[in-house]
């Protein structure tokens, strides 16, 4: 855990679920955490989960759908110090038959999940290779390579994100690493209404080896991983976490 104190870190979309799991595993490992979000109070319910514990975070109100002020945010962030490590989490999912999915919707989901993805890959990427150094990870999902029905412009826009790291970890080696996450059925806010139906949870636990949903506490070691010296020769990996759900 030493190789983490004095290194800093920004998680977007940190306010709650996966993202404040990250954000509080890397605090907890000696980290300074800066996380996003839109949700003030939630975020404020972050900050106090990891500085409860000890950790250092700072919040900020972001919205990733506009770019510029992406760019402005991570200005000012590396004016304090540079940052090392980068988790681009922020976004968003509809469940929607396709036939019922909007041009609107579609681009709302491609805009908050790829848009901004790719604004906040670009603008820290950009600092941290004048620096010559730095990790960056993307939060995919397993639909986003499975695919499953009522999810065509999420599983769109998380294929979207594979691919998008798979060619960011060509053009920025050897200075950066790019990788991603896929996780499957977790407990979190976001899909609360979902796996609260009896039926889709007997579904999901049905194609699931391990017969559960994830902990949100469960992506934390991982992004710790991710995030520290042992994946090193790791970039352009697209990393499953999703109880062994068959892709194919």
């Amino acid at each position: 855990m030493d190789g983490f104190r004095g290194r800093k870190a920004v998680v977007t979309g940190a306010s709650r679920g996966l993202g404040r799991a990250m954000a509080a595993a890397l605090a907890a490992a000696g980290m300074e955490v800066v996380i996003t979000g839109r949700d003030r109070d939630a975020m404020a319910a972050t900050v106090a989960q990891i500085e409860a514990a000890g950790g250092r975070v700072e919040a900020h109100a972001l919205d990733v759908t506009e770019t510029a002020d992406v760019e402005r945010f991570a200005e000012n962030v590396w004016s304090a110090g540079p940052v090392d490590v980068v988790i681009a989490n922020a976004g968003i999912s509809l469940v929607k038959p396709a036939i019922e999915t909007t041009d609107a919707d579609f681009m709302r989901v491609i805009e908050a999940n790829v848009l901004g993805t790719f604004a906040t890959m670009r603008s820290f990427g950009s600092r941290m290779r004048r620096r010559g150094s730095g990790k960056l990870l993307a939060i995919s999902s397993d639909i986003g390579i499975r695919g499953s029905a009522n999810w065509v412009a999420y599983a769109a826009s998380k294929g979207a994100i594979n691919a998008m790291v798979k060619t960011l970890a060509w053009e920025w080696a050897p200075t950066l690493t790019v990788n991603a996450i896929a996780p499957g059925a977790f407990s979190t806010d976001i899909n609360s209404h979902l796996l609260s139906v009896p039926e889709i949870m007997t579904a999901i636990t049905a194609e699931t080896p391990l017969a559960r949903v994830g902990d949100p506490a469960e992506i934390g070691p991982l992004a710790l991983f991710l995030a520290g010296p042992g994946s090193d020769f790791m970039t352009g990996q697209i990393i499953s976490l999703d109880g062994g759900i068959q892709k194919s």
